[in-house]
């Protein structure tokens, strides 16, 4: 969400949703994914639903990826079928990309 969007509305997110962020190793290698309990949910101005994370708040990382109950992993731009086809094109951008 970005600074400029206000948050019209919160509401409490069910049990079993998470935030995903890729963790690095000593070398700067994806090797597995942190995960922030999913606490509530927010809706911007614009009509998009950002989640809010135990620890870190609203996430305002751009495309966050949420872990569902049902095993599937979303972001605003994508999904996957699970948590380890996620965490494997995690690994396959960060070797890949000269941003990391």
């Amino acid at each position: 969400m970005h600074s400029s969007d206000k948050t019209l509305f919160l509401t409490p997110a069910a049990p079993g949703f998470y935030v995903l962020t890729p963790c690095l190793d000593e070398v700067g290698a994806v090797c597995e994914a942190s995960r922030e309990p999913v606490i509530a949910w927010a809706l911007d101005g614009l009509g998009c639903v950002h989640p809010v994370a135990m620890c870190d708040g609203l996430q305002d990382r751009g495309d966050p990826a949420v872990l569902c109950p049902d095993g599937e992993v979303r972001a605003f731009k994508e999904s996957w079928a699970s948590l380890a086809d996620w965490l494997n094109d995690q690994k396959a951008g960060v070797q890949h990309d000269d941003l990391c």
